[in-house]
């Protein structure tokens, strides 16, 4: 999902005639809570430091870095209807995500748009990644992390997954060998390049993987546009737009009639009724099949092989009788479960691997170290299997610097440059009193840049992970000074999923192809908004390697 398009700090012509309009009630409001303590000198009253991030050529990570080295690595201020602490320091990260601060800050804020496209306005219908902390959240993440994402699990999809990333490949092979074809006819020993937009192509990778593995998507059979993978894709797709959309009642609740009034919860509800119309058919062509399965066996009992797909799991675990909630309440978590997993998970893995071929495009010298190590591992593999190669996840334990490599990318390029979470009570955070209510943001792009930790911060050198001091410092969220994923209770759960497929894809793609820019340096822009895309969509020439 392209999350990323979020311009929730847009200065829409709407809000300012909204804003003169309420202007007296704001200013009520603002006089009767006055008495808040100091704030960063350039908020203005009533919208805070509104007027800061509405600048689109600034990005919000990089503005609140700026304002750390001024104000410290812990500082507060409003920001409309609203109160934010910004953390930027692995020691502030490591005691909002230790303790019963953890617990504290286990909640996220609920814009608008999860409220209304993804249905998720009370407990017994939001999904994993924004269902309120508890026992229902943790009954949630159990069932997701032990039936899809747990190693286990992995272990048993290994074949799945494989099979997507070779029906990918296929796709880049096309492409080289159309290229050959039209530029030497009849001449076999020749090589040519093709020109592949990576960002479409890891996207339709990511997808078609979790996909399959969550829905039983099969993209390497039913390829008709009119398909269950298309619809949903569009779907997606659709309510995604709506999302890069601003309500402004999530920044300033008192004025949420203009959301209204504008038709924006309008179509939001018309593209949540599209996708959920949707979500449903590939749930029900899921009941359908395990009727059929049952009665052509006879057995009303669910079959180990009838659950070929997380929402065949779920299905079963439904059918259990102790979970909450009525037969219409019981259903929803699917549908959200679906749409989270899906879209996380594709962003996260996508967003990364674009980010590290692009540093490896730029630094041709960490890609020529990569390419000798993988041709030393595979080179062993081939001896001893007549020349067969098939990259493995167990090779990936044995190729450290490949390992080191995307260490490196998700520090200097998170997916996600800010976690942000919502303090369900009053807590103590540095010494600071931090009112229930609060918007906390951690700067994990600031965090992972601190020269205090991190020699030359931003130079991209994979070697640092090889070094004795850093050597064990990993992504998991044990290690407060590397948190791509994010840390604590609301760590992101697909951790392991993520890593295994990136490395995956990274370590064929340098194993199978020569890849080369055709612009020269790759432009390195990313976009404003809550996920960290390129301005500019990375085009890679790609050439089969001769094995």
């Amino acid at each position: 999902m392209e999350y990323s398009d979020l311009q929730f700090f847009n200065f829409q012509p709407t809000f300012v005639v909204a804003l003169l309009v309420a202007l007296p009630s704001i200013l009520l409001g603002f006089i009767a809570v006055s008495h808040h303590r100091a704030k960063p000198s350039c908020a203005l009253p009533m919208i805070g430091l509104y007027h800061v991030f509405m600048n689109k050529t600034g990005l919000i990570h990089v503005t609140l870095g700026n304002m750390a080295d001024k104000y410290g690595p812990i500082f507060s201020f409003p920001t409309g209807g609203h109160r934010a602490l910004v953390v930027s320091s692995w020691e502030m990260a490591k005691e909002c995500f230790t303790g019963n601060n953890d617990i504290v800050f286990s909640n996220r804020p609920m814009p608008l748009s999860f409220k209304i496209i993804f249905n998720a306005g009370g407990i017994d219908s939001a999904g994993l990644s924004q269902v309120p902390y508890g026992k229902y959240w943790r009954e949630l993440r159990k069932i997701c992390v032990h039936n899809l994402l747990s190693n286990q699990q992995l272990l048993k999809f290994r074949h799945l997954i494989n099979s997507q990333v070779d029906t990918s490949f296929n796709k880049l092979y096309e492409s080289c060998n159309k290229s050959k074809n039209s530029e030497n006819e009849g001449d076999s020993t020749t090589t040519a390049a093709g020109m592949v937009r990576m960002d479409d192509w890891l996207g339709k990778l990511s997808f078609n993987v979790i996909g399959r593995i969550v829905c039983g998507f099969q993209s390497d059979t039913d390829t008709s546009a009119t398909s269950s993978a298309e619809r949903f894709t569009v779907a997606i797709d659709e309510a995604s737009r709506f999302m890069s959309i601003p309500a402004v009642s999530d920044t300033f609740p008192w004025l949420g009639w203009i959301d209204q009034l504008s038709g924006l919860i309008k179509d939001m509800k018309h593209h949540a009724k599209k996708l959920d119309l949707v979500v449903e058919s590939i749930i029900e062509d899921h009941r359908q099949k395990r009727r059929f399965s049952r009665t052509k066996k006879g057995d009303e009992n669910t079959t180990e092989d009838e659950q070929d797909d997380f929402i065949d799991i779920c299905l079963s675990i439904m059918e259990q009788p102790e979970l909450p909630g009525n037969n219409y309440a019981r259903q929803m978590p699917i549908k959200s479960i679906i749409v989270d997993m899906i879209g996380g998970a594709t962003d996260t893995t996508k967003l990364t691997t674009i980010w590290t071929l692009s540093l490896l495009l730029n630094n041709r010298h960490v890609l020529d170290k990569a390419k000798e190590e993988v041709d030393a591992h595979f080179g062993t593999k081939r001896k001893s299997t007549n020349g067969e190669v098939m990259v493995d996840f167990d090779d990936i334990r044995n190729l450290v610097y490949v390992q080191a490599i995307i260490k490196e990318s998700m520090r200097l390029y998170p997916a996600s440059p800010v976690v942000e979470r919502l303090s369900s009570e009053d807590c103590v955070v540095g010494g600071f009193h931090v009112p229930a209510g609060t918007r906390l943001w951690v700067n994990v792009w600031k965090v992972q840049r601190e020269p205090e930790v991190w020699d030359d911060p931003s130079v991209f050198r994979p070697e640092r992970f090889l070094s004795n001091e850093q050597k064990m410092v990993d992504v998991r969220g044990q290690d407060y000074e590397l948190l791509p994923f994010g840390a604590g209770r609301r760590i992101c759960p697909g951790v392991s999923f993520s890593m295994d497929l990136m490395h995956l894809v990274l370590t064929r793609l340098i194993l199978e192809f020569e890849m080369k820019s055709p612009v020269g340096e790759v432009d390195m822009t990313a976009t404003q908004g809550l996920m960290s895309y390129k301005v500019v969509p990375l085009d890679i020439l790609l050439t089969r390697r001769m094995l």
